[in-house]
């Protein structure tokens, strides 16, 4: 009796109700699913003699003074006050983060990194 009630009150069958439901679902939305990682950019102060190119890998890691700059073992540069987010999602990553150059400056001194 419960279940010829409730198919007697509910209309459409289950399946038939929820099938425009289903193509709502698997429409792209505002926060679509296939976003890449977050990137965060800084502008870093570049040392003087420093040859980068832009789309240069380079190694981000927090030291006790802000954010040093590396390209493999060689110092290239220094983010002096960075965001408290990144220093933070710096330290949480084990204290390095992967970097790359996206601009240099009109004369050489400063750079874009975007750090992943």
């Amino acid at each position: 009796m419960g279940l010829d009630y409730i198919r007697a009150q509910t209309g459409k069958p289950w399946r038939k109700r929820w099938d425009g439901g289903l193509d709502r679902l698997k429409a792209p939305t505002l926060l679509d699913l296939t976003m890449s990682e977050a990137a965060r950019t800084v502008t870093a102060d570049l040392n003087a003699g420093s040859r980068v190119r832009a789309g240069d890998t380079l190694i981000v890691q927090s030291g006790p003074d802000g954010l040093a700059v590396s390209d493999g073992l060689r110092a290239i540069g220094r983010v002096a006050n960075p965001s408290p987010e990144l220093t933070a999602a710096i330290r949480d990553g084990g204290g390095y983060a992967e970097g790359v150059l996206q601009r240099v400056g009109l004369f050489g001194d400063t750079a874009e990194i975007s750090v992943k």
